[in-house]
């Protein structure tokens, strides 16, 4: 009875977690409703989905120590990224554990393409939800692109993500 019990209470663990990865000095643990796919860009350490495969599309970068800017400007860099680098910008500070960090979410016409392309296809309706993680290892960069209902939706599985790198270990 007590395997039974055993087996049971794993693979309810199996269904609502999965491996965690470690970007920078942070070890994230994305719980089922994230889809971790494999980075295609030495720049991108991770990747991940939100819902389903073609869900709204969520990457970190971390670059080393000293590099990849800071917060604003990582905010200058991605507001460009819209039509006309216009975006209705709200920026949030938050503290996870001892850890503080910004939280960003810009709304507006996306340019999608390629990042160096010059023909990008501009995308209404469009949210960009971001995070920079500040370290002396090095910043740690979460982007998430999608339509703007989508992403709305997973905010607070995006804080609760980023809120597992910063949890006590139970002893």
């Amino acid at each position: 009875m007590k395997l039974i019990a055993l087996l049971w209470a794993l693979s309810l663990s199996l269904l609502s977690a999965q491996d965690p990865f470690k970007v920078g000095n942070f070890t994230f643990k994305p719980e089922k409703s994230w889809i971790v796919s494999e980075p295609t860009s030495h720049m991108v350490k991770a990747v991940l989905n939100h819902g389903k495969k073609d869900g709204p599309l969520l990457k970190f970068y971390h670059f080393g120590e000293g590099q990849g800017g800071g917060v604003e400007a990582n905010l200058q860099r991605w507001k460009k990224q819209f039509e006309n680098g216009e975006a209705k910008v709200t920026p949030e500070e938050k503290t996870f554990g001892d850890q503080k960090l910004t939280i960003v979410t810009m709304t507006g016409t996306y340019m999608v393409g390629p990042m160096m392309a010059r023909n990008k296809t501009a995308t209404p309706g469009y949210m960009l939800l971001g995070a920079v993680i500040p370290h002396p290892s090095g910043d740690v960069f979460l982007k998430m692109l999608g339509k703007e209902a989508d992403v709305k939706k997973t905010k607070a599985d995006f804080e609760k993500l980023i809120a597992s790198a910063f949890e006590k270990a139970a002893k």
